[in-house]
């Protein structure tokens, strides 16, 4: 993780829930978090476009942390951070779910370990003591840079495409939760993402269209 997005995920924590509103929380790392829209994502990250579209009775809690991996050894692991526990408190009625891009780079990437610590999570999640929904989202494509061909910050498509993008199918299949497909919604669109990783401003306008359009709340 860069200096810049360490500096996102420190300076500014997610918003407290609103009871007196109907809250939906987002799990998610940087793509969730609106990195790819740093210096203007409290109008533009999709998960705040995405409330807009659902209006003043909803709350979409940004629960993304920059660099997160879902792998609990992996080099920053989602749970450690506390944000599981914030569920508690929120009570949200629908859980979204993105995680996995971090986990595919190299150093982290474990695929049988990766699939069962997805599933103990989707279970977990699924278990919470309050009447809600899950949804399981697929990460977007990762696209290489132009110049080097490389994908940045060491992420490989090969996996997402190949391992996460069918496990998060299967899982939803086995627990009864719906899925969106972000990778189908970006494969073909490069300029969706300014560094081919993190949505943009258009991105994310995108993702929060497609989340509004096939998300029943």
């Amino acid at each position: 993780m860069n200096f810049v997005l360490w500096m996102a995920k420190t300076l500014m924590p997610p918003e407290r829930a609103d009871k007196s509103r109907r809250r939906i929380a987002c799990i998610g790392d940087s793509i969730t978090f609106g990195a790819g829209v740093l210096q203007t994502r409290k109008t533009a990250a999709w998960t705040v476009l995405w409330q807009n579209m659902l209006g003043k009775d909803f709350q979409v809690l940004n629960y993304g942390i920059s660099g997160a991996t879902l792998l609990r050894e992996g080099d920053f692991p989602y749970r450690k951070e506390g944000y599981l526990r914030r569920l508690k408190h929120a009570k949200p009625e629908l859980i979204v779910l993105m995680l996995g891009t971090n986990d595919s780079k190299p150093h982290n990437w474990d695929e049988g370990r990766f699939a069962r610590e997805y599933e103990e999570l989707v279970a977990e999640l699924k278990d919470k003591p309050w009447p809600h929904k899950l949804v399981l989202m697929t990460p977007p494509k990762a696209f290489p840079e132009e110049k080097t061909g490389v994908v940045v910050f060491e992420i490989q498509d090969d996996p997402i495409r190949g391992k996460i993008r069918p496990l998060v199918f299967s899982l939803g299949e086995k627990y009864g939760v719906q899925v969106v497909d972000l990778y189908a919604l970006t494969e073909d669109h490069p300029e969706y993402f300014g560094d081919g990783v993190h949505p943009n401003e258009l991105g994310n306008r995108v993702i929060a269209e497609h989340l509004h359009k096939e998300i029943a709340i």
